[in-house]
C-alpha cells in the first residue's frame, strides 16, 4: 500500500503509518558526507514523532560516531516525495516504501542496494518472522527491511454485543446472524465505505478474499497456478454485493460513498455500528475513541465458506526500509535500519509508548512490556503461533492489481459491474505483471514459512 494511498483515512489507518515507522529517511538527499544518515519521518501526533525521535532517533545517535538526521515530512505527501526523490537519484539514505511490493520496484530500477551482506552482519533471517524475511527478498537478493506488520481482524462493542447476547461470530451463518439481529434492531450491521479515502474498500476486500476463500486458493492465484476468475473468488464478491443489497454494509450504496473510517470507529463506540472488518492499525485509535477505551474487543476473522477455518490472520507489513543506491554511508544507514527494526526491546518499547504495531519479531507474550495494552499482547503473541495466515493486498499483489482491486471496486458496489467483470479485469493486469516479473513470491499457506 502505497502510503499517499492509506494515510487519508482519518484514523484508522493513519495511526499505523505512523506505526509503519512513520515513513522514513530525512534530508533531502543522501548525504553521508558529514557523518550524516538523512531519514524522513512522517507521524500521525506530535506525541508519536517525539517517542520516536527519542527511542530510535537519540538512541542511535549517543552510541554513534554517525549521527541520523530526521527530516519530518506530512503524512499524506510522504509516499509521493520519496517516488519522486527516488527517481530523481537525490532520495535520502534510507529509503521508504509502504511495503515489499514497492521496495521491490526500488530494487528492480537499481535505486536501492541489496542488503544480503547486512542480514548476514545483524542476523535478520533470524531476527524476523520468516514469511517477512522472505517477502523482503527480490530476485533471491534481500531488499528491504519490513518496519511494521499487522492484519485485519473483526471489531466489535463488547457491551452491545453482551446486550443482545453476541459473542464473536466464527461461521458466515454465526456472522449473517447477527448482521440481521443489528439490522432489526436499527443498526448498521457492518461498517464500511472509502469516503475521503477509496483505498478503505481495500481493507474490506482483503479480509472476504482470506476469510471466505483462503489462503491456499490466493496462494495459487499469485503463482500463477489459479485465477481470480475462479468460482470462489467470484462467490467472495457477490457476498459483499449481498450485504451491500441487504443494506447491511455502511448502510448500501449510496451511504457506502460517504462514510469514513472515522464513521465507522464513532459508531461502534456509540452502539449505532454492530461489527467492523478492519486493520490492527485502529488499536490505538479505538482506544481514543471510545469513552470507555475498556469496551471495545477484537476477534480473529470469522470463516465466510466452508472451505475456511475460522480465524484466518492476513498478514501485511506496513511499511519496508532499505538503502538508497546513492547513500555515501551504506553501512551506517543499515545500521539506524537495523536499530529501528530488529530489536525487540526497543521496538516493543515503542509501541508501549505509541500503541503502534511493531515490525514483525519472534516476539512471546512474556516480552511486552507491562504497559501494552493487553489486546496487543494478545494479537502479537497468537499470529507467530497460528498457522491460518493469509495474504493482504496491499502486501502480497503486484502494485498494479492492487491499485485496480482498489479503484474498479466502486462499479461493484453501485452495480456497474458484475463480480465476474471486476475479477476478469484485475486478472488481465495481474497476468501482465506476473509476465513481467513483478510479482513477489508468497510463502507457503498453512505453514508461514
Amino acid at each position: 500500500m502505497r502510503i499517499t494511498k492509506h494515510v487519508l483515512a482519518p484514523v484508522g489507518f493513519a495511526a499505523a503509518l505512523s506505526v509503519a515507522l512513520a515513513g522514513c529517511v530525512s534530508g533531502g538527499g543522501s548525504s553521508g558526507s558529514n557523518g550524516e544518515v538523512t531519514y524522513w519521518g512522517a507521524f500521525y501526533a506530535p506525541t508519536t514523532e517525539e517517542a520516536f525521535q527519542e527511542i530510535f532517533v537519540d538512541s542511535f545517535n549517543a552510541e554513534s560516531d554517525v549521527q541520523v538526521d530526521m527530516e519530518v515530512k506530512e503524512l499524506t505527501t510522504i509516499g509521493q516525495l520519496t517516488d519522486t526523490a527516488v527517481s530523481a537519484g537525490q532520495a535520502p539514505d534510507i529509503v521508504y516504501s509502504d511495503g515489499p511490493s514497492s521496495a521491490s520496484d526500488f530494487a528492480r530500477a537499481d535505486r536501492t542496494i541489496a542488503l544480503d551482506e547486512y542480514a548476514d552482519e545483524y542476523g535478520w533471517k533470524d531476527t524476523f518472522l520468516p514469511w517477512a524475511y522472505e517477502l523482503s527478498t527480490v530476485d533471491d537478493k534481500v531488499s528491504s527491511v519490513p518496519a511494521s506488520y499487522g492484519s485485519m481482524v473483526l471489531y466489535y462493542n463488547t457491551e452491545v454485543f453482551e446486550e443482545h447476547g453476541w459473542t464473536p461470530p466464527t461461521t458466515l451463518a454465526e456472522f449473517e446472524k447477527i448482521a440481521k439481529e443489528a439490522d432489526e434492531a436499527g443498526m448498521v450491521p457492518l461498517g464500511g465505505g472509502n469516503s475521503g479515502y477509496q483505498g478503505m474498500s481495500e481493507w474490506l476486500v482483503t479480509a472476504v478474499l482470506n476469510a471466505a476463500v483462503g489462503p491456499e486458493k490466493i496462494h495459487d492465484v499469485l503463482t500463477g497456478e489459479a485465477k481470480f476468475t475462479d468460482p470462489e473468488f467470484v462467490s467472495a464478491i457477490e457476498l459483499i454485493q449481498g450485504w451491500i443489497d441487504k443494506g447491511w454494509l455502511a448502510g448500501g450504496a449510496e451511504s457506502y460513498f460517504t462514510t469514513d473510517d472515522t464513521a465507522n470507529v464513532t459508531g461502534l463506540a456509540n452502539g449505532t455500528t454492530a461489527m467492523y472488518l478492519s486493520g490492527t492499525w485502529s488499536f490505538n485509535s479505538l482506544s481514543e475513541v471510545f469513552e470507555d477505551p475498556s469496551v471495545w474487543g477484537w476477534a480473529p476473522l470469522p470463516s465466510l465458506s466452508d472451505a475456511v477455518e475460522p480465524g484466518v490472520f492476513p498478514l501485511a507489513i506496513g511499511t519496508a526500509l532499505s538503502v538508497s543506491a546513492d547513500s555515501a554511508d551504506p553501512d551506517a544507514a543499515a545500521s539506524f535500519i537495523d536499530h529501528v527494526a530488529g530489536d525487540v526491546d526497543r521496538a516493543l518499547s515503542y509501541t508501549a509508548a505509541t500503541g503502534e504495531n511493531p515490525p514483525p519479531l519472534a516476539v512471546s507474550a512474556d516480552q511486552f512490556p507491562e504497559e501494552v495494552d493487553e489486546r496487543t499482547v494478545q494479537l502479537y503473541s497468537q499470529i507467530p503461533e497460528s498457522t491460518n495466515v493469509g495474504y493482504a493486498t496491499w502486501t502480497f499483489f503486484p502494485p498494479k492489481t492492487d491499485s485496480y482491486l482498489i479503484t474498479e471496486f466502486d462499479k461493484v458496489v453501485t452495480g456497474d459491474s458484475t463480480a465476474e467483470q471486476y475479477l476478469s479485469g484485475m486478472q488481465d493486469v495481474f497476468d501482465e505483471e506476473f509476465e513481467a516479473g513483478a510479482t513477489l513470491t508468497p510463502f507457503t499457506p498453512q505453514t508461514g514459512d
